[in-house]
Order: structure tokens, then C-alpha cells, then sequence
């Protein structure tokens, strides 16, 4: 499975999609592990967890799952030589790793590497370029342009297109 990359600046969305896609996974009887540090509520699923030893745990007991990591600076800095496996050899236990963080730099280059599919929402110019210039395509040169809940989605090899994260009418 491709591993996937989901930046934005702070209330640009990304948690927002992360949770949909988490969601539709779950729909489609495909098992959910989250990491989230702030244990922020909504993802719906039994195995969420705070702690990156425990989770990492629970992911390596796992096959076939698609894998959360939100605020992934901040949990994965706290485990950065552990949280590595995540990118770099959980594809062969058939997790799908979802690494979601406000500024390309919170991730080691080889872990962002390692990832074929973005969903890039607003960042700043310089966090547009490094993005742009690692998945060599210009039109992510733009991102620092997106308006709220708007995004990127690409893959490695596609061409971009622009989308709408639309939020359900209160």
C-alpha cells in the first residue's frame, strides 16, 4: 500500500479530510489505528491511541490496516527511530500510513519519501516549494494561495487537481 502525506496550516482541514478518509476505510472493513497525541475526538475507532510505544505496538501485531499519525512532528520526534518503520517497512505488513502535519520539515526527508499520495493544503511559500520540488510538480508551487478547506490532491506520478473539503451544514 502507498503511504500518504496530508500538510496544512492550523484549521486548514487536513485533520477534517484525515478523519473522512479514516472513516471510508472503516466503511469499507479496512481496520483503523490512530495515533493522536491530543486525542482530538472523531475519529471512531477502538484503537486510537496517545501513546506512540502502545500504538507502534498494536501496528506491528497488525496486518492490512490503514495507519493515522496526526500532529506526526510532534509524535514521531518523540520516537523518531521507531516511528521510521511507519514509512519504511509497514507497507510489507499491508498498512497504509497516513502522516498528517502542519510543515513538510516535522518529517524526516526519507519518511516524506516514501509517500505517493498528498493531499497538501494551505502552507507557507517556502513549505510549497520543498513540497512542489519533491514531488516535481509546479502547481503545488501554489498551496501558500489556497483559501480554507481547500486542497491538493496528487500522487507521485499524477497531476494535481484542486479540491473542496465541504463541512456538513450544522
Amino acid at each position: 500500500m502507498a503511504h500518504v502525506l496530508i500538510m496544512g496550516m492550523t484549521l486548514s482541514g487536513k485533520t477534517t479530510l484525515a478523519k473522512r478518509l479514516c472513516h471510508a476505510y472503516m466503511a469499507q472493513g479496512v481496520n483503523c489505528i490512530v495515533l493522536d497525541p491530543i486525542n482530538d475526538p472523531g475519529w471512531n475507532t477502538p484503537n486510537t491511541f496517545r501513546d506512540g510505544a502502545t500504538f507502534l505496538d498494536v501496528c506491528k501485531q497488525s496486518r492490512q490496516c490503514a495507519v493515522f499519525i496526526d500532529e506526526s512532528g510532534a509524535a514521531i520526534g518523540t520516537h523518531a527511530h521507531e516511528m521510521q518503520w511507519l514509512a519504511t517497512q509497514a507497507r510489507h505488513w499491508g498498512h497504509k500510513s497516513h502522516f498528517i502535519m502542519q510543515r513538510g520539515q516535522q518529517l524526516d526527508k526519507t519518511m516524506r519519501d516514501q509517500c505517493t499520495h498528498l493531499y497538501l493544503f494551505r502552507v507557507s511559500k517556502d513549505d510549497s516549494k520543498i513540497i512542489a520540488n519533491e514531488f516535481a510538480q509546479d502547481e503545488l508551487l501554489h498551496a501558500n494561495e489556497l483559501a480554507q478547506f481547500e486542497f491538493f490532491s496528487t500522487s507521485k506520478f499524477g497531476t494535481p487537481r484542486k479540491e473542496l473539503l465541504t463541512l456538513p451544514e450544522d
